[in-house]
């Protein structure tokens, strides 16, 4: 197989952000110099970055989920460019891959491969389908996407040093807010995105499906602006929503619900409930049926097992009882015929040989004994054994 390439610039890009962002944020704070400013700087970049991404990138380039007004369209690529995941036709193409072939060799986050797969090493090596934008075509036809593609580099260091230094200004800390609206808020949104390709492929439920990895998690949801709900998503992909129900945190389906209310979006493509809750049912009978049908597989597998011990017990025992029988018969002849050679001294008064006569018969009637708790203890062992399920071994 051949080795995949390593993309140094993302490698280095990568590894260099959160080491640079957990040092000097912890200087920051260890030399007094945060404050509640630069707190708010990150948050409201990272919501922007973030929103960016899920109303954006996801729903409506990669989706197709709604229809938004082109001043919209434009705000949300460049609030998401902002986010360093790549142009939106770069993203979606690799978001549309994962969904037509999840799971698979043919998956650019394949979470098969394991979580820092999914999570990360994905983008720092060349995969199948890198550079691939052929299943995009209607984004290339957009002015939008097509322009943001091809500026892309001068619209991310527009976002990522022009919006803090502007806050920056504003508050007057340009070099803090660049440290906190820059690079903390850039490495939080990467890895905070990434959790959906790794960990919302981990850990969770699976209420409409289980043919693939997605799970539902709503804790990773606070941090994703609601992309938690996973298994529904690859389930009704086209759906607005992440999280169907109402109470379900997802600020992605309140922001685009938003923009319809004021006419900046319509077209929102809502999977019907029933269709959902016939989802929800057939998926739970399918796993249902294939559980009792591996249920009554092991059963049978168990019975036939049984029959084969039953079979060897048997076995086992007709052989114990002959080696038995034989001991014990013997042993009884020879009692007997103690019994016999005493007797017949005894009334013939043959004085001489009594003793010892008698002495033969003593250990002939030992000898018997034996044999008799040889034969029981043998007994009790294959009872042990029928009561604990295993196959005694032969005498």
């Amino acid at each position: 197989m051949k080795k995949a390439k390593i993309l140094w610039v993302n490698t280095i890009f990568l590894t260099l952000t959160p080491l640079l962002a957990v040092v000097l944020g912890t200087w920051h704070i260890w030399s007094g110099q945060f404050t509640f400013a630069h707190l708010c700087g990150f948050f409201a970049c990272w919501w922007m970055t973030g929103m960016g991404i899920t109303m954006g990138y996801h729903r409506l380039f990669s989706h197709r989920s709604y229809k938004a007004a082109p001043w919209v369209q434009a705000i949300l690529a460049f609030f998401g460019g902002g986010a360093i995941q790549n142009s939106v036709i770069a993203w979606s193409a690799a978001h549309r891959y994962h969904h037509r072939d999840v799971d698979t060799e043919a998956d650019p986050y394949n979470a098969k491969q394991g979580f820092l797969h999914s999570h990360i090493l994905w983008i720092m090596k060349e995969g199948p389908r890198h550079g691939h934008f052929d299943n995009v075509p209607d984004l290339w036809k957009n002015p939008i996407c097509k322009f943001q593609h091809e500026h892309y580099l001068k619209l991310v260091m527009l976002y990522n040093i022009g919006v803090p230094v502007l806050i920056g200004w504003a508050t007057g800390d340009i070099l803090g807010m660049l440290l906190w609206a820059g690079l903390i808020r850039l490495v939080s949104v990467h890895h905070f995105t990434f959790t959906i390709n790794s960990l919302a492929h981990m850990w969770g439920a699976q209420p409409y499906s289980n043919q693939n990895t997605s799970k539902d998690n709503w804790f990773i949801g606070l941090v994703s602006f609601g992309e938690g709900y996973h298994n529904y998503h690859h389930a009704f992909q086209t759906d607005y929503r992440n999280g169907p129900v109402w109470f379900n945190y997802d600020p992605g389906k309140w922001g685009i619900w938003a923009l319809n209310k004021l006419g900046a979006a319509d077209g929102l493509r809502r999977t019907p409930d029933e269709m959902v809750y016939r989802r929800r049912f057939d998926e739970g009978k399918r796993i249902y049926t294939t559980r009792v049908e591996a249920f009554e597989a092991r059963l049978a597998d168990q019975w036939h097992a049984a029959e084969d011990r039953i079979e060897a017990w048997k076995t086992d025992l007709a052989t114990r009882t002959h080696a038995a029988e034989a001991h014990v018969e013997e042993r009884l002849q020879e009692l007997k015929a103690a019994r016999k050679a005493w007797f017949e001294c005894h009334t013939a008064a043959a004085h001489t040989s009594q003793a010892q006569l008698k002495a033969d018969f003593k250990q002939a009637k030992a000898n018997m004994k034996v044999a008799l708790a040889d034969w029981e203890a043998r007994l009790d062992e294959v009872l042990d054994s029928l009561h604990g399920g295993a196959v005694p071994a032969f005498a």
